[in-house]
């Protein structure tokens, strides 16, 4: 019986190479197993999500060819390639920056230039309601102090609330003192000063299950957990103590970073846990899949793009896949099966 693919990606700023690389491995063992080399894993996806860094990897998946829009227009591989190619020069700063932010104090730690640049490339002007599937990214308005949500369907549906993917690709990314807020217009015209949708969901995958249960696929209208298929993303366990004989004397400026961290990883465990039981309560335990790579040799700094830092992030997601290969290779069965009904 066909269930309602649903793919969820966690912020974590140059860490998305880890869904980023697993998401290429998966591809290329669907393009294994049907030995068909134009696999892509949206082909298998009905619903996208992603916040952060986890919206840039579900935009570049559902870029649609110029040729072909019914084709997606990158491979998995090439969406990765946004980070390996452009990272460094993303968290990059001028000496003069640094003086003038005071380090990161006074202003954003880094200018968003190159970042506009590289969603600019890989994006240019393709609107949100061209995108392939159905899909939703998160980001939050800090004057009407309330979260925005990216909503394909709005989008198809109204002008108001379709933007270019380049411009919300910069707000769900908009990471409070890495980057400055991001402000954009809608195709209407409307204004939104937006930033990071991690400061409320860092893991999206309960927005996606909320908005997937008010959708139609096909012959599946409002699904449940029962009738879902949800793989949820990661960008890396990381679990560095807090000790207390420190955070006891913390003031403002020492919690800054702990506290990001703690916000981001707290909320991807809560969220997960919260679907575990949706899922248990659905009678479909195996319907929720959540991969969270172990860092293993990559450090947990979100701005760490340094060449050794890259490649580090890289291997450690190799490294899971080769370590959990029976898993990845029945999720990879389990998303062909699930299309291959829905083909019938």
């Amino acid at each position: 019986m066909k269930q309602v693919a649903i793919l969820s990606i966690d912020g974590g700023g140059i860490r998305g190479i880890i869904p980023g690389t697993i998401l290429e491995l998966i591809e290329e063992k669907i393009q294994e197993k049907t030995q068909n080399p134009q696999a892509r894993v949206v082909d298998y996806i009905d619903f996208v999500a992603g916040t952060s860094t986890g919206g840039i990897l579900g935009c570049g998946m559902l870029m649609p060819d110029e040729i072909d829009p019914t084709r997606p227009k990158f491979t998995m591989k090439e969406v990765v390639n946004l980070y390996l190619e452009n990272g460094q020069s993303i968290f990059s700063k001028s000496l003069g920056h640094k003086l003038k932010s005071v380090f990161g104090i006074r202003e954003e730690k880094y200018p968003n230039t190159n970042l506009k640049k590289a969603l600019q490339t890989y994006f240019g002007d393709v609107y949100l309601s061209e995108l392939m599937k159905p899909c939703l990214f998160t980001s939050y308005d800090i004057e009407s102090r309330k979260a925005k949500f990216f909503k394909h369907g709005y989008a198809c549906q109204d002008e108001t609330h379709d933007f270019y993917v380049k411009d919300l690709a910069l707000a769900t990314a908009a990471a409070p003192t890495y980057f400055e807020a991001a402000l954009i217009q809608s195709r209407f015209g409307s204004k939104y000063p937006l930033i990071d949708g991690g400061v409320f969901a860092n893991n999206p995958a309960m927005c996606a299950y909320a908005e997937a249960r008010k959708c139609t696929f096909g012959d599946i209208v409002n699904p449940t957990s029962k009738n879902m298929l949800m793989l949820s993303l990661g960008t890396g366990s990381v679990k560095e103590e807090i000790p207390y004989s420190k955070a006891k004397n913390f003031g403002l400026a020492q919690w800054i970073k702990p506290l990001i961290d703690v916000m981001m990883s707290g909320n991807s465990e809560t969220v997960s846990h919260q679907l575990e039981w949706l899922f248990d309560a659905g009678n479909n335990n195996e319907g929720f899949i959540r991969i969270e790579p172990e860092l293993i040799h990559a450090k947990p700094t979100m701005d760490d793009a340094s060449k050794s830092n890259m490649k580090a992030l890289r291997e450690d997601a190799i490294r899971y896949v080769k370590d959990n290969s029976m898993k990845i290779n029945n999720l990879v069965d389990k998303l062909i099966k699930n299309q291959s009904y829905e083909d019938q």
